[in-house]
């Protein structure tokens, strides 16, 4: 296959090259295009007043940019004007951190997934915890290339998140719905050295989840497997009732 590689963790991200390399060594053809710089979660944001400047990276064997852009922006740019050649999947990832229930919102990983969605082409997100060994992500990710159906609806993103377990300790993989559990942040509030008020965001955590949703099954040492799709019409919203000016 013709692949677009993406990401939203920046050029030089650990285990971007990993898979890259993992993906060529699998017999397919590979683009890179990568933000310059870290730019986790912009969400679906993208580049209209400004010019997008794009740098080739040396990789050997693989053509590789990055871009001053967001992770959208880059799928757009390797989709329209710097793969050689049809795209047939959008690969996003490996995250470093994982993307499940709300933060799919926030995500540019996801974001950037759905932007070749939305553009027709067959999309993948890649996440998992920081601390997950890179090489064990990139192994689960080609296992399951393999035997995915990539011919499925092409406005469908697939979602992948793995634990942060040893090969031998991941317990399976599992089909699973977004859960519900949200960021419990908060901002604590300071004052600069020249007296403007300001405020840091801080990590409180998420909310409790249960069931078998993909954040409740990640944590139980489940591969997760999530279809996602940019459709954002809810049908149980229609309430049938007719509305008059």
């Amino acid at each position: 296959m013709d692949i677009l590689l993406v990401n939203d963790d920046g050029i030089h991200a650990p285990g971007l090259r990993l898979l890259a390399e993992a993906l060529r060594g699998a017999g397919h053809s590979l683009t890179v295009v990568a933000p310059d710089r870290e730019r986790s979660a912009v969400g679906h944001g993208i580049t209209t007043r400004d010019p997008l400047f794009v740098q080739e990276v040396p990789w050997e064997g693989i053509p590789a940019y990055s871009c001053s852009g967001t992770p959208a922006d880059c799928t757009q740019l390797g989709l329209k004007a710097l793969a050689p050649k049809p795209v047939d999947l959008v690969v996003s990832g490996p995250n470093n951190g994982i993307n499940t229930a709300g933060d799919l919102l926030y995500s540019g990983t996801v974001a950037a997934a759905m932007e070749g969605a939305k553009l027709g082409v067959k999309a993948i997100a890649l996440s998992a915890p920081a601390e997950a060994d890179k090489p064990t992500v990139v192994r689960v990710f080609l296992k399951l290339l393999a035997q995915l159906d990539l011919e499925a609806d092409v406005r469908q993103v697939l979602n992948i998140n793995v634990p942060a377990r040893p090969w031998e300790e991941i317990q399976g993989v599992r089909w699973a719905p977004q859960g519900d559990c949200i960021w419990l942040g908060a901002y604590e509030e300071r004052v600069s050295p020249s007296g403007r008020r300001y405020f840091w965001s801080t990590y409180g955590g998420y909310s409790q989840t249960e069931g078998d949703d993909d954040r409740s099954l990640l944590e139980k040492g489940y591969v997760t497997l999530t279809p996602l799709t940019y459709e954002m019409t809810d049908p149980a919203g229609f309430s049938g009732k007719e509305c008059t000016l």
